[in-house]
């Protein structure tokens, strides 16, 4: 039987303070278990995976112009929005992103 769909709320954790991430900007976080990299896009953050889909790069160590964040490595590109891969870097996958909240200072992950 298919009943209704149930939504788990958010689980929110506090990764790093949003003063610490200025526009423009990018960070490396571990937010429980998982290795994240949380940008400022303009005052807006955003959370996808720290590590290139391509050969691991680090990606908080590469440039992120508007909401294209460019690996360090071999210059992949995401989108920091939601994660997904440029078609123009073939070679890279899109990879997971995070729901954030800023509250009290600190930007929260939803990991």
């Amino acid at each position: 039987m298919n009943g209704p769909r149930i939504r788990t709320p958010m689980t929110l954790q506090k990764a790093v303070q949003a003063s610490d991430v200025p526009p423009g900007k990018m960070t490396a976080v571990k937010v429980g278990t998982r290795e994240v990299m949380v940008g400022n896009v303009g005052g807006s953050f955003y959370a996808i995976d720290e590590i290139c889909t391509h050969e691991g790069g680090p990606l908080h160590e590469g440039i992120l112009e508007g909401s294209t964040v460019t690996c360090p490595w071999h210059e992949g590109q995401y989108n920091i929005q939601n994660g997904e891969a440029n078609p123009d870097t073939d070679w890279v996958r899109d990879t997971k992103s995070f729901k954030t909240q800023v509250k009290d200072g600190w930007v929260w992950v939803d990991v």
